[in-house]
Formats: structure tokens, sequence, C-alpha cells
């Protein structure tokens, strides 16, 4: 069974990658706000970097943009750039497993014949 065969390993990355970006936005935000209390406390603290859940970002964007709105209109286009990339790596899957198909015998409309 080949990797990209697999729809379940393509819906598993691009999950990852969206999350990711979420999370670094989250990571990055909070390192904008010099890790404030307000912010709530950490998941857990990595080394001396406090360590957030990726989904608090939502919440702190909803309660801290009026304060910091350059840091969160950077941070929004931190997460949405994990969505997009995300749904590029998804297009990329698509159409690597579209061509390993060797034997192709339908063509056009000829499938519903």
């Amino acid at each position: 069974m080949k990797l990209t065969t697999t729809i379940f390993w393509q819906v598993l990355l691009v999950l990852c990658i969206a999350v990711c970006g979420v999370w670094y936005a989250a990571q990055w935000t909070a390192e904008q706000l010099a890790y404030s209390p307000r912010l709530g406390e950490p998941w857990f603290v990595f080394g001396d970097t406090p360590i957030y859940q990726p989904w608090r970002f939502f919440a702190w964007w909803y309660s801290f943009e009026a304060y910091a709105p350059e840091t969160f209109d950077r941070a929004g286009l931190i997460a949405g750039s994990g969505g997009v990339i995300g749904l590029f790596a998804a297009v990329v899957g698509a159409v690597l497993r579209s061509r390993e198909s060797k034997n192709v015998t339908t063509y056009g409309s000829s499938r519903w014949a």
C-alpha cells in the first residue's frame, strides 16, 4: 500500500499542519504579550518557555485583541497560513494520488454509460 493512496494519511497531515499553524500563532502571541499571567496557566513548561494549548489562542484573540490589535492581526495571519498550507498539501496529495493509477479504463462520460 502506497502512502499517497491512503487518504487517511493525507487527512492526518492536513490536520497536523493546521493545528501546528494555530499552535505557532498561540506561542508567538504569548511571546509578544510577554507571557502575561492574564493569558492563564501554561499547559507545561519546556526549558524556560511556557507552552500553551493551541485552542487558547482564540480565547485570547477575543479577550485581548482591543489591547494589541497589531499582534493579533499578525497572529491571525500566522494561523490562517497554516490552513492555506494545509489546503496546498491536500491538493498536492490529491494530484499525486490521481497520477498513481497506471491502468485507467474510464474516459470522460463513458464511466456512466
